[in-house]
Formats: structure tokens, sequence, C-alpha cells
């Protein structure tokens, strides 16, 4: 396709998702520039406004405030506030970047990077990769994902999928600090699920692909004490299996590539309830200083 009616106001550079290419136009500048905060870690390296892209979101807006958001000539969602325009946005750009990167092992994961090594954190919904992603992000490491990682079956390589980092309000309080302090009339409030804007205009860098050393399985428990547990490699591929959206499609060869996954990392068990003390333990292991007297002992109080 080609770069759009030039009536309208505004246009994102390319976005890329995991092969997913694709930029968001509309008539309102304002709108604009705030759907294109979200979603600026997925802009294309050297993509400029004139570059092609394959897919095309329009975002109308009604005389009444409600806003149409539009894939392609196909109607996704009449949206009543703008943080609604960008989550339904968010949710179609998952799907298809899911779509696009099947060639790919995916797993349901985050994904971080300290210097040139890769973090891997898979779990089920509600066990605390959004969470923990922030946190470590806040910290200092780089950002891959918060939800879709996916690795190159014969290189071995976590690929970035910056979408921005979603957060349940559940983790509210201890996140407060990164969320941007001018809140609109019509952005979510504390007690609704919000997104976390990632990249270099909110000082939380995006990272590149990159070798995993490291998988973290966290599970988020109420009072618990931060607790690390050594996961034997049949334990750590059972885990990743799981978590792994299309392990079956890629038969032997998805088989293969999670094996050196898992032979190649350091996997560990991470029951957390305290995120600096979550936070601080990934850190303490990729830089390779012990956390135990033994590493199924707690390495710190609950919070």
């Amino acid at each position: 396709m080609g770069t759009g009616d030039c009536s309208w106001a505004f246009r994102t550079p390319t976005l890329n998702g995991l092969s997913y290419r694709f930029a968001v136009r509309c008539h309102d500048v304002r709108l604009g520039r705030y759907v294109q905060s979200f979603l600026e870690g997925l802009q294309e390296s050297g993509a400029g406004a004139a570059a092609p892209v394959d897919h095309w979101y329009s975002l109308t807006v009604s005389a009444e405030g409600a806003i149409d958001v539009v894939r392609d000539g196909e109607r996704l969602a009449h949206a009543q506030r703008r943080s609604d325009a960008v989550e339904w946005l968010v949710w179609d750009i998952n799907r298809a970047a899911a779509q696009a990167g099947r060639d790919h092992l995916l797993f349901h994961a985050a994904g971080l990077q300290d210097g040139d090594a890769g973090v891997l954190v898979p779990g089920a919904s509600g066990a605390g990769k959004s969470t923990l992603a922030a946190g470590l992000v806040r910290a200092g490491f780089a950002y891959l994902s918060d939800e879709l990682m996916a690795l190159e079956l014969d290189r071995g390589r976590l690929l970035p999928y910056a979408k921005p980092i979603a957060v349940k309000p559940g983790s509210t309080d201890v996140l407060r600090d990164m969320r941007a302090p001018a809140i609109g009339a019509d952005d979510p409030g504390a007690d609704e699920d919000w997104l976390l804007p990632v990249g270099d205009e909110v000082s939380r860098p995006v990272g590149g692909p990159c070798v995993p050393q490291l998988v973290v399985v966290p599970r988020f428990e109420s009072g618990h004490v931060t607790q690390l547990k050594p996961l034997s490699e049949t334990e750590a591929f059972v885990t990743l299996a799981v978590n792994a959206v299309n392990f079956v499609e890629h038969g032997t060869d998805g088989a293969r590539a999670l094996g050196d996954l898992v032979t190649r990392c350091e996997c560990v068990a991470l029951t957390m309830s305290d995120l600096d003390e979550a936070v601080e333990a990934v850190r303490r292991l990729m830089a390779g200083v012990p956390t135990r007297r033994d590493l199924s002992q707690g390495v710190g109080r609950a919070g």
C-alpha cells in the first residue's frame, strides 16, 4: 500500500511488530501524538513519515467525541475514550504481530536485555510478568516485551516486540512513579488497566535481538517471602513448552530450539510479593552474584 491520503493531518512513522509493518493516521493531530507516544517502541529503525506500510489503522473522531478505530477499511471498535482507542489498537497489533511472527517460536512471556544478554520471563496471565518487566526497566534493563516474545529457531535469539507495558490495577501503587503525571479526563483511572509507553522519549530504552542467558518463571503470592528456586532442565522445558504459543506447529525444530534454550540458560522459579526485592534478585543473578546461601532460600522479607 502507499503512504495514504494526504488529507490526514497526522500519521505515525512506520511501525513494526515482529514483521507486521503498519502505521496509524488520523485527522486530529493531538490524538495522533497521544497514540504515537504509546507506540514509539515499535518504530522501525530509519523509517520516516514517507516510508511505505503494509497495513493502515485510521482513527476518526465523531462530533460527539467517540473514536472509530479502523484497520484497512474494517472498523474494529467505536471507542468512547482515547485510552480505549489505544487499547483496541494494541489488542489488534498483538494479534497481528503474533500471526506475522509465527516463523519463530512464540512465548507468552516478557523479555528484557541486560548488556548483551537476554532474560525470558514466561508465565500465565496474572503471574506478574508485566510488573516484573516494568520494575526491571525502571532498574535499567532494556525492554523487549511484556507479553509476547519470539525466539529465532536457527540463531536462538530473542527478538524485541516493544509494545507498551500493560499494567493491571493491582500493580498501580508500585509503578505509580512510571506513569506520566499529566493524565487526561478520558484516560483510565487507578482502578483500571493502563499502559506504560516505552522508548527513548520516556527514557525506557528498547533492546535489540539478543541471546537469552536467564529464564525466570514468576509467581506473585501476596505476603510471600521473595524466593528463588532452581529449575531442572526438564522442569524448565515443560514450563516453556506450556507457555509457547506455537510449540506444536514447529515440531522437532521447536523442541530442538527449546532444548538448546534451557541447556544454555540458568532457569529459576521466582516467588514474589515485593517488586523491589524481586528486581534485585534478578539483577544479582544477571550480575553473577549469588543470591543464596542456597538458591531455594528466601532472598528478602515480604513487603
